[in-house]
């Protein structure tokens, strides 16, 4: 996949999601008219018919995006997330965590997604589904698996990382009195040293990770973008990962965890 095929495919599962709320509204129209139930039928199909139009306007907007990237303007690659130095974030909807990653040629370097991912899932409101456990695996462009993530039940977040070994990386703990607004916690090594303090704005806009000691390790920024990037990714919001040279794997791996643990509820 490049992002060009991602533009595709979310344009196309927006269009069918449109044409399903509006089936839905008319089936209620219909039912109503039948006498089946009573009710405010204005209220209860206007739902379904203002979700139908958002996502068939979304669905244009990706078809258009889609559509002003020539196929010969995405390049391929084989690279791995964890040696890749900027990293693209694109969210699929989900109602968890799907992202994918892109390398900024326009290829797929892998994504982050939840394992448990099953269709009942979509009818869980969020504010239940946020102290279910989950569980996510880092993953380059072929699927092969380059990281685990297991975080546990409850309101206070807590998030393991392992390799693809199996090996426990670390683990990230947040400060459930201190994140109401910013996200406060620390990442521990496995041996629970102390190794990164986090400290991010709610919105999740602009941030740097660096360790105990003050080596950085990444940047997150959004809206901003080199105009070659531009190119191809043609939402200029997109979330971009910022690697310092001298971060080591591991190190990658506790941020993609972080990630995964900061970006859980977002979708498109």
């Amino acid at each position: 996949m490049n992002i060009r095929t991602y533009y595709e495919r979310t344009a196309r599962r927006c269009f069918h999601v449109s044409w399903l709320t509006l089936i839905i509204a008319v089936i209620f129209f219909v039912l109503h008219v039948c006498n089946v139930f009573e009710g405010n039928i204005i209220a209860i199909t206007l739902p379904f018919l203002f979700l139908s139009i958002a996502q068939f306007c979304v669905s244009r907007t990706y078809e258009n995006r889609m559509k002003d990237l020539p196929p010969d303007n995405v390049m391929m690659t084989n690279v791995s997330p964890l040696a890749t130095k900027d990293v693209l974030l694109t969210f699929l909807p989900a109602p968890t965590l799907r992202v994918l990653l892109f390398h900024p040629n326009g290829s797929l370097l892998g994504e982050i997604r939840d394992l448990n991912m099953h269709w009942f899932m979509w009818m869980i409101p969020n504010s239940f589904s946020l102290v279910l456990p989950k569980r996510y695996l880092l993953t380059n462009g072929e699927g092969e698996v380059l990281a685990e993530y297991k975080m546990k039940w409850g309101i206070k977040t807590v998030i393991y990382m392992k390799d693809n070994t199996g090996r426990l990386v670390g683990h990230y703990r947040e400060s459930l009195k201190e994140s109401i607004i910013r996200l406060k916690g620390m990442i521990y090594t496995a041996e629970g040293q102390a190794w990164m303090p986090i400290n991010v704005g709610g919105l999740l806009h602009n941030f740097d990770i660096e360790t105990e000691g003050g080596k950085h390790i990444v940047s997150l920024r959004k809206g901003w973008m080199p105009l070659e990037w531009g190119t191809r990714f043609k939402e200029m919001n997109t979330p971009i990962l910022s690697f310092d040279d001298q971060a080591k794997v591991e190190e990658k791996i506790a941020v993609f965890g972080f990630c995964a643990s900061a970006f859980h509820h977002r979708s498109n």
